[in-house]
């Protein structure tokens, strides 16, 4: 090997080097900030049963007592169903979620930890629009 051809393998070995704990502290962030994202609206899950149980209760008297019209216990059974999906959204995505990465590189990580990020914040907004709805519903705002 030309001693030209060695020094830029040595160059390029450190280069590299340097490189991945930076990568490893950006996906740590990473990681970091998606978990941010589910804590923030974790602790609004009994809400978002409470406010189910709430619509769903208004809309069965509605129906009970004649007074609302099928479009407006149609609104509420919606706003119920609603609910209830973004509920069920946070435990899907928390069951497919992984925090060990021991078999990707940190390139494959920093992918996977993009594409969570964005799960997690569509199940972060759907819970935020469905608990808004709920409670605008029920004069709470």
């Amino acid at each position: 090997m030309t001693p030209n051809y060695v020094r830029f393998l040595i160059a390029m070995f450190f280069f590299l080097s340097a490189c991945a704990p930076d990568k490893k502290e950006s996906n740590e962030k990473l990681k970091k900030e998606v978990i941010a994202i589910h804590d923030e609206v974790m602790p609004k899950m009994d809400e978002l049963k409470k406010l189910k149980k709430e619509i769903t209760q208004k809309s069965n008297d509605l129906a009970a007592n004649g007074s609302g019209t099928p479009e407006e216990i149609g609104r509420l059974n919606s706003i119920a169903a609603d609910l209830d999906d973004s509920f069920e959204e946070m435990f899907v995505w928390m069951r497919q979620f992984k925090s060990s990465y021991e078999e990707l590189t940190q390139e494959e990580i920093e992918v996977y930890l993009q594409d969570q990020k964005i799960k997690v914040q569509e199940v972060n907004d759907h819970i935020k629009t469905s608990i808004a709805a709920a409670n605008k519903e029920l004069g709470y705002n």
